[in-house]
C-alpha cells in the first residue's frame, strides 16, 4: 500500500442552467467520522445539500468534487495513476476508485458528513490506496466494501467506516482460485461474505459461488451458475447473475441458502447485471439470450421478486432497449436510460414505468467508442452524467414517481462515473 500526493485546484464548475429555481435537498445517514474530525462551529441548522458533493471521473486522469448546494467545484484531483474505472460508495461517507490498468484502488473522502447531529465540512481528500492485481468489480452491502481482483483472483473486503478512520487494510481476504473474472460481497451485518468460484473448465467466468464466516473459513458452496456474472445485494440476500437465470443467497442464522431463478416465461434468458439498493427487497436484473445480437427480443430489464422468487421482464415504451439502469436511493423506483436517450422511471413493487423523462441524453452510438453515462442518488433526485456534453443532470423524482429536469450542471471535459458523498438522506442538521 503507498500513498501518492494530492494536487488541489480550486476553481468553479462553469454556467449553470437551470430547469427550475429551486434546489433539492436529498441526503442518506452516515456513519460517525473519526475523532478528529471537528464539526462545524455555530448553532445554525442548514439542509443536508449543504453537507453533500460529487466526485465526477473522466476520461483524463482526474477526478472533480463539486458542492452540491452550488454546484461549484470544490477541488481537481490531480496526479492520479491513470484513468478511474470504477467509482462507489456504500454509505456516502468514502468513495471507492479503481485504477484497473494500474493493479490499484484509492479511497476518496469528500470531507461531508454527518457528526452528533452537526454537519461538517472539510476539504476533500485521499485517505489512502491498496495495490494488487487488476481490480475490476467492487460491490458493496451495509458498511462492508468488496474489491475482486481479477488478476489475483483475491476478493477483499473492506469497512467504509474503518476506512474514514484511517484503516485502509482490508478486514478480510478470501481467495477463490486463480486469476478469473469475478464478484463478491458480504451481507448486511458483515457475518458472512461469499466470492464466486473459479470454473476448472473456463478460466474466465466463475461456475458458482463459495460463501465464508468472519474468520475467512468456508461454509457453504454452490456450482450451479454457469458464466457467473453481475452481483448486487440488499438486506433479503445476494443475487448472482447466470447464464442460465440468477442464484439467490440467503442466511437463515448459520444457515447458508441457494435458490436457482429463472426467467417467468423464457429460461433461455440469464442475467449479466444486478442492481439493489439496501431498503429494497426486490432486484432490478439485466436480462439477456446469450450469444444473440442484442434487440428487444432477446434483451430485457426486469424485476427479480425475492418473496415469490420470480423474474418478470419489465416491458420500455416503444420498444425501446436498455443503456445503463440503477435503483434510488429510497429503493422504491428504478431509473432505466434507453439507447435512444429517454429516461424512464420504473415502480419497483409493480414493475410499472411511473414517468418518462424525454431526450435527457443523446442517443447511443451505434458505431465507435461509446460512453456510458452513469448514475448517482441522493433521497428524491438523481445525478446522472453526459459524457459526450460535458453535463451532470439534476434529475428530481417525485414521491409518484414523475421524473423532471431540475437543473443543468455544465461542467466540461467527459465526465463518466459519478459518486454522491456526504448526507443524503432528506433533513436539517446543525452546523
Amino acid at each position: 500500500m503507498f500513498m501518492y500526493a494530492l494536487l488541489v485546484r480550486r476553481t468553479n464548475a462553469g454556467p449553470i442552467a437551470r430547469a427550475s429555481r429551486g434546489l433539492l435537498t436529498a441526503g442518506v445517514a452516515l456513519l460517525a467520522a473519526c475523532g478528529e474530525d471537528a464539526p462545524t462551529a455555530g448553532n445554525a441548522t442548514a439542509e443536508a445539500t449543504e453537507f453533500r458533493r460529487l466526485v465526477v471521473t473522466d476520461t483524463a486522469p482526474f477526478a472533480r468534487v463539486f458542492d452540491v448546494a452550488t454546484a461549484q467545484r470544490v477541488d481537481s484531483m490531480g496526479g492520479l495513476p491513470s484513468r478511474v474505472t470504477y467509482l462507489y460508495t456504500a454509505r456516502g461517507r468514502i468513495a471507492f476508485a479503481h485504477f484497473q490498468t494500474r493493479n490499484q484502488i484509492s479511497f476518496i473522502d469528500g470531507g461531508v458528513f454527518e457528526q452528533a447531529g452537526r454537519g461538517v465540512k472539510q476539504a476533500p481528500r485521499i485517505v489512502g490506496s491498496f495495490s494488487d492485481q487488476t481490480p475490476i468489480h467492487g460491490n458493496y452491502n451495509g458498511d462492508m466494501v468488496s474489491v475482486h481482483f481479477d488478476g489475483s483472483g483475491n476478493v477483499r473486503f473492506w469497512s467504509e467506516q474503518g476506512v474514514a478512520a484511517g484503516n485502509t487494510q482490508p478486514v478480510l481476504t478470501v481467495r477463490t482460485g486463480n486469476a478469473h473474472h469475478g464478484a463478491g460481497m458480504s451481507t448486511v451485518d458483515g457475518g458472512f461474505v461469499s466470492a464466486s468460484i473459479q470454473d476448472p473448465a473456463n478460466p474466465v467466468l466463475p461456475n458458482g459461488v463459495v460463501v465464508y464466516n468472519r474468520q475467512g473459513q468456508e461454509v457453504a458452496r454452490n456450482t450451479s451458475c454457469p458464466g457467473l456474472h453481475g452481483l448486487a445485494g440488499n438486506a433479503v440476500g445476494k443475487l448472482y447473475g447466470c447464464a442460465d437465470g440468477a442464484l439467490l443467497v440467503t442466511t437463515t442464522g448459520t444457515t447458508v441458502n441457494f435458490q436457482k431463478l429463472a426467467h417467468a416465461t423464457d429460461p433461455r434468458f440469464g442475467v449479466g447485471t444486478v442492481w439493489a439498493r439496501e431498503g429494497q427487497p426486490n432486484f432490478l436484473v439485466r436480462m439477456a439470450i446469450r450469444g444473440q445480437p442484442v434487440s428487444a427480443a432477446t434483451r430485457a430489464i426486469g424485476v427479480t421478486n425475492v418473496a415469490t422468487r420470480t423474474m418478470q421482464p419489465v416491458p420500455l415504451p416503444a420498444n425501446e432497449i436498455d443503456w445503463t439502469a440503477d435503483v434510488d436511493y429510497t429503493g422504491r423506483y428504478a431509473l432505466v436510460l434507453g439507447r435512444l436517450g429517454n429516461l424512464h422511471v420504473l415502480d419497483m413493487t409493480t414493475r410499472q414505468i411511473t414517468g418518462t423523462l424525454a431526450g435527457v441524453v443523446p442517443p447511443m452510438p451505434t458505431a465507435g467508442a461509446v460512453l456510458t453515462p452513469f448514475i448517482a442518488f441522493a433521497q428524491g433526485v438523481a445525478y446522472m452524467t453526459s459524457p459526450t456534453q460535458g453535463r451532470i443532470y439534476e434529475i428530481a423524482i417525485s414521491s409518484t414517481g414523475t421524473p423532471s429536469l431540475s437543473r443543468t450542471m455544465n461542467v466540461g471535459g467527459t465526465p463518466e462515473r459519478i459518486a454522491v458523498l456526504g448526507v443524503r438522506e432528506n433533513r436539517t442538521l446543525q452546523r
